[in-house]
């Protein structure tokens, strides 16, 4: 039993090492100018229309995203997260925590942020709020 924990605790630790962090992209792409200014319902609309063609045009792009906060929240390994109405998730770093605690639901808001996947809906990483 030790050693299945011990092997689980250790390829968690090898994850976790191997993923960018949030801070991390987010100084990466601090001086960067966006390669695209989109709101988030048209972002999400493009993912829906053709995911693949969307992905390639997005994925690993710094993009500022309009929209209407719809939850701010945090999720595993207690990330911040705010999505936007339209299906469009920001995953911020814990160096965000500051600004967001300004953040209100309902609130329209401009977030800088690395395209990245879709998992729930459209995700950016290592946003900011502009």
């Amino acid at each position: 039993m030790k050693r299945i924990f011990s092997a689980l605790f250790l390829a968690l630790l090898i994850i976790l090492a191997a993923c960018e962090t949030e801070f991390g992209i987010a100084e990466s792409i601090a001086e960067e100018d966006p390669e695209f200014r989109i709101t988030a319902l048209e972002l999400a609309s493009e993912y829906e229309a053709d995911e693949t063609a969307a992905k390639e045009k997005y994925k690993g792009k710094v993009i500022v995203v309009t929209g209407v906060i719809s939850e701010i929240y945090r999720g595993f390994l207690y990330t911040p997260y705010v999505d936007l109405e339209g299906g469009v998730r920001c995953n911020f770093s814990d160096t965000e925590d500051p600004v967001m605690r300004e953040l209100k639901q309902g609130q329209q808001i401009s977030m800088k942020g690395q395209g990245d996947r879709v998992f729930i809906g459209v995700e950016l990483r290592g946003c900011t709020v502009e």
